[in-house]
């Protein structure tokens, strides 16, 4: 991921006005005065290389703001204001690793101011350490006591690396398997789209941990006992110890009323993990009819009644290892252990999915970013849970701050990303652009779910607007440009597209959609520069088009050659699309060619 688009993550830059340097520069200047006396030459000559650094620094000049600031970060190490001015020119200067260590000085040198955390961030995520960029937000939100600018920058970060990670699962037939599943913790327990979601997910991947114990719940939850009962089988023969299968074996015993066999199942989980037992009876609660008349099931399934199960505490003595606790679901005993000190340690994992398993995700995140490197879709499916998670929660959270702006807006956010449910989220930005109506973000955001909707002339005047206010909007670029490519009008999609290439060098797309362009409108020889190194490259090109459009052009130029080995490549893709006989399930697309 390149720099500049994964600065997009936080923005934390942005959250910060210039009048925090104002007061933050009188406040290093009263600090310097009540120092001691012998010291007061040498405390001017800082203070008076601080003002003229600050100066340099408002202006953006950092060539003459950068050097000043290490000097007076080498004499006065300790100065908050000095190492975050510096954190912050040499994030902007493009010099974005030795960033870190002054942000990191600011944020140890002033513990309960925030600002530098939201830099600290930026920058980390600039640098893809995602560990690093979600502990700083989380240490911002905790020292600010929660104020607007620090959940919205958390909100902010997890809808986009949801949308990430979402990107990068797509992209192989196991990760799909994994957004299916993903997807299906977006509807509602009990409807029909979250059992056909999970149905395609294991299907599409049967090896994923607990993914046909789920599916058999979600099918009881429609009352298809018998597809249940074959989930459960699968799940036995697969993962007889998973607490997903033994979760299911009772709730089928259950079904059946064999009262004894269910509370057995239902022992054996308590024993386990007292977090999965309260998922297993929260489950139980809206799942099952009839319920127990009487016992001690009965007492577990009443809310306000104490549970004698409850006492049940993971079996003492020789702590198993970790392998064995994370396969028998032992989640708080798991948690127990130290972290190893490696990065890449399957353990790290282990851990970080049992902390989000007991439903603290905010902890879990850092960890099960780590564990990424150990298994991506594993921890992809853990981390797309608990952003989407973290996500609904700011947005409510926002609410509750009375922002009403920033809660529209998230809700939105939450609605469009994570349901897809485009006309819920233009109500959202609709209502969030009263109280914001210059806002360039929502603007884009209205101007997204507009498209998706089809409302195109809608789509278009709103992305018109915010780069009426921003002209660097990249989202509002792409919009614009789809729309012109979609339409045919290639000529006003050269427009949109020559400037997104240039604010965004490294955007594959973008370069492939350009060269389309060009050689829709003539532009032969400046379209193959375009298309070729992309496709080249392995750029997705499922039904072949763009395989054929590089032969046309190649033909144009003279390359007969070229474009005969081009248009082979072409019949190829298509005659294997075709032997599919559909699109897979998020599958790439040749649109706009």
């Amino acid at each position: 991921m390149s720099g500049k688009s994964s600065c997009k993550l936080v923005r934390g830059s942005r959250f910060v006005k210039r009048q925090f340097f104002t007061w933050a520069y009188l406040i290093a200047i009263v600090s310097f005065s009540v120092i001691k006396a012998p010291d007061a030459y040498a405390e001017d000559d800082v203070a008076s290389q601080l003002k003229k650094a600050t100066a340099y620094h408002d202006e953006a000049d950092y060539a003459h703001s950068i050097p000043l600031l290490k000097r007076i970060v080498q004499e006065s190490r300790g100065s908050y204001l000095a190492n975050l001015l510096l954190g912050e020119d040499l994030f902007h200067s493009g010099a974005i690793q030795d960033a870190i260590a002054p942000l990191e000085l600011a944020c140890r040198a002033r513990p309960r101011d925030a600002v530098a955390e939201l830099y600290l961030a930026d920058a980390a995520a600039s640098l893809s350490d995602f560990p690093v960029a979600a502990a700083a937000l989380q240490a911002g939100i905790a020292r600010s006591g929660g104020s607007e600018r620090y959940l919205e920058a958390w909100a902010s970060y997890c809808l986009e690396r949801y949308r990430l990670l979402g990107l990068t699962l797509r992209t192989t037939k196991r990760g799909e398997a994994v957004m299916l599943r993903v997807e299906a913790a977006s509807h509602s327990d009990g409807s029909v789209i979250r059992e056909s979601l999970l149905k395609q997910s294991a299907a599409t991947d049967p090896e994923q941990p607990g993914i046909w114990g789920e599916l058999g719940i979600a099918q009881l939850e429609l009352h298809n006992r018998a597809e249940a009962l074959e989930s459960l089988k699968t799940g036995q023969n697969r993962e007889p110890q998973n607490a997903q299968t033994l979760q299911l074996e009772a709730f089928l015993a259950a079904a059946e009323q064999n009262w004894p066999e269910a509370e057995q199942g239902l022992r054996a989980l308590a024993a386990r993990s007292p977090a999965e037992f309260q998922n297993a009876l929260a489950l139980w609660r809206h799942v099952l009819s009839p319920m127990p008349p009487s016992g001690t099931i009965a007492d577990c399934l009443r809310a306000a009644a104490a549970c004698p199960l409850t006492s049940n505490q993971p079996n003492v003595g020789a702590i198993p290892e970790a392998k064995e606790l994370y396969a028998e679901g032992q989640w708080e005993r798991l948690i127990a252990l130290p972290l190893p000190d490696s990065d890449d340690s399957i353990v790290r994992l282990w851990k970080g999915i049992a902390v989000a398993k007991t439903g603290n995700c905010v902890q879990a995140i850092p960890t099960l970013e780590r564990g990424l490197k150990t298994d991506e879709l594993v921890a992809g499916f853990w981390l797309e849970v608990c952003y989407s998670g973290e996500a609904e929660r700011m947005a409510y959270q926002l609410k509750a701050e009375k922002d009403q702006g920033a809660f529209h807006q998230f809700r939105g956010d939450v609605l469009l990303r994570l349901q897809g449910d485009a006309a819920a989220a233009r109500a959202q930005y609709e209502e969030a652009l009263k109280s914001r109506p210059n806002d360039p973000s929502l603007l884009e955001r209205l101007a997204e779910a507009c498209m998706r909707l089809g409302d195109t002339e809608h789509a278009e005047g709103a992305a018109r607007k915010s780069l009426a206010i921003d002209p660097h909007r990249v989202e509002a670029l792409h919009i614009l440009a789809s729309l012109a490519m979609s339409n045919r009008d290639y000529n006003q999609a050269l427009r949109w597209l020559r400037q997104l290439v240039a604010e965004i060098p490294a955007d594959t797309a973008a370069r492939v959609q350009l060269g389309s362009a060009l050689a829709h409108t003539g532009n032969a020889s400046e379209a193959i520069r375009y298309l070729a190194p992309a496709l080249d490259g392995g750029y997705p090109d499922e039904r072949g088009a763009l395989h054929s459009l590089e032969a046309r052009v190649l033909r144009e130029l003279g390359r007969d050659a070229e474009a005969e080995k081009a248009a082979a490549e072409a019949r190829r893709l298509s005659d294997a699309f075709q032997a599919h006989g559909k699109d897979s399930a998020y599958g790439t697309s040749d649109a706009n060619q």
